[in-house]
């Protein structure tokens, strides 16, 4: 008799202590964060689903990630784990996919201030695509040349223009350095031109605004092109 209670008294902790843990992780890993959005060109699988392009606001919680189309339809994807980071390349918040031909995965979220989330891991035979979260514009709505260009190009060309050779390896080239006298060579025209046209490695330098995205307005342009002169060698 006094062994089954030892037992039970036995198994009762063993019970307590794995509630306590499933509590105590609970917050490590899910809790519920604000909102962001994000603007989304194009069509992507988000878990078992295939959605279209367009806004969506996107929220951690315990039970994943969830997504809400403008429409107001909510869809969730398991969390796979945590990401270290965020990394430098990331800091500012980004959705990253992985493509593979016509298809586009999500397969991981870096919201600012936190750690990043992995949804799907492609082991092989794709490429990265990266779209923006959303960051706030000064108070009188326009930017200045830094501040445009740490909002749009420092992931990928570095802080000082002279590039950034973690981003290289991710996009798996070598991204050109606007330091150079490559890039300083060409004419203010011809910068402006990549800036709103893009190039045959680069899209168009767009921004998110309020959770929009939206190519550089003509003064932010300018004011990009004119500190990227301040970088050259």
């Amino acid at each position: 008799m006094l062994k089954v209670k030892t037992q039970r008294a036995l198994a009762v902790k063993i019970a307590a202590f794995a509630l306590l843990t499933i509590v105590a992780a609970c917050p490590a890993f899910g809790q519920t964060v604000e909102a962001v959005r994000a603007s989304i060109p194009y069509e992507f699988t988000f878990g078992s689903n295939v959605l279209p392009a367009g806004s969506y606001k996107l929220t951690v919680t315990k039970f994943g990630l969830q997504a809400q189309a403008p429409s107001g339809e909510v869809y969730r994807a398991p969390i796979v784990t945590r990401l270290g980071g965020p990394t430098a390349l990331f800091q500012g918040g980004s959705l990253v996919f992985d493509k593979s031909g016509p298809v586009r995965i999500l397969s991981e979220v870096w919201i600012a201030g936190s750690d990043g989330i992995l949804l799907h891991s492609t082991p092989k035979g794709h490429a990265h695509e990266v779209v923006l979260l959303s960051e706030d514009l000064d108070q009188k709505g326009t930017l200045s040349g830094k501040s445009a260009y740490n909002q749009t190009c420092i992931r990928c060309h570095g802080a000082d223009g002279k590039g950034d050779k973690n981003a290289d390896k991710f996009f798996n080239t070598t991204i050109p350095r606007l330091n150079s006298s490559t890039v300083q060579g060409k004419s203010d025209a011809e910068l402006k031109e990549i800036i709103n046209q893009g190039s045959s490695a680069m899209p168009p330098v767009e921004i998110d605004e309020s959770g929009f995205r939206h190519r550089l307005p003509p003064q932010d342009v300018d004011a990009v092109v004119a500190y990227v002169r301040t970088l050259k060698q």
